[in-house]
């Protein structure tokens, strides 16, 4: 075989492998258009809460008026009730990051209890997982749709317990209020008692 042949041969095989690399390169673009189509396919999807937001109701509303980040948070999530799949992706981060700004920051002495501490961490913990499906190429409309139902509930048990906590207080002070009745009402009868002991002569 000749040197004409050889390098024949040799451009030959160049050029093969530089078609093998073309072709595998279309590949990965055609794979990552399609993911890419399947994460935008999304936009137009709108998320069906199961169960809306429970509500403070006024005397709450009143003890976390000025708590900041609980109104930041409380503003974003009402956007979750009725929203894209692609929207609740893009957003999760924010959300993430004004969750853990809500539970490190609770400065009402009423709601810093193990309780409230819990419900917050739960509420942080699932805002978590969704900034982390963000980052997943794969993730399905269902999976979004369920974890954002997984928020909202954890925002619904954080806002029930505060309710209760506020109602507690309400009961506890109307229990006091009725127990101190009785007991002027009880003082009042002795001295009534007392008053007529002295005036019955003997």
């Amino acid at each position: 075989m000749n040197l004409n042949s050889y390098i024949c041969m040799f451009f030959k095989k160049i050029i093969f492998l530089i078609l093998i690399i073309v072709v595998i390169s279309c590949n990965n673009s055609i794979s990552k258009k399609n993911k890419k189509i399947k994460r935008d396919s999304l936009i137009s999807n709108v998320v069906k809460v199961n169960h809306p937001i429970a509500k403070l109701n006024s005397k709450a509303k009143k003890l976390v008026e000025d708590w900041d980040e609980y109104q930041n948070i409380d503003e974003l999530l009402k956007q979750y009730q009725n929203i894209t799949t692609n929207l609740a992706l893009l957003n999760a981060k924010e959300l993430s990051v004004l969750s853990r700004q809500l539970k490190d920051s609770v400065r009402i002495e009423k709601l810093n209890i193990p309780a409230v501490k819990t419900r917050l961490n739960v509420l942080h913990n699932e805002t978590l997982r969704l900034a982390d499906m963000e980052t997943i190429p794969s993730i399905t409309e269902l999976e979004v749709i369920e974890e954002n139902n997984n928020i909202l509930n954890a925002y619904s048990a954080l806002n029930l317990k505060i309710n209760n906590i506020v109602n507690q207080e309400n009961l506890n002070e109307q229990v006091s209020s009725f127990v101190d009745e009785v007991l002027e009402l009880n003082d009042s009868l002795k001295r009534n008692d007392s008053i007529d002991t002295i005036k019955t002569p003997k």
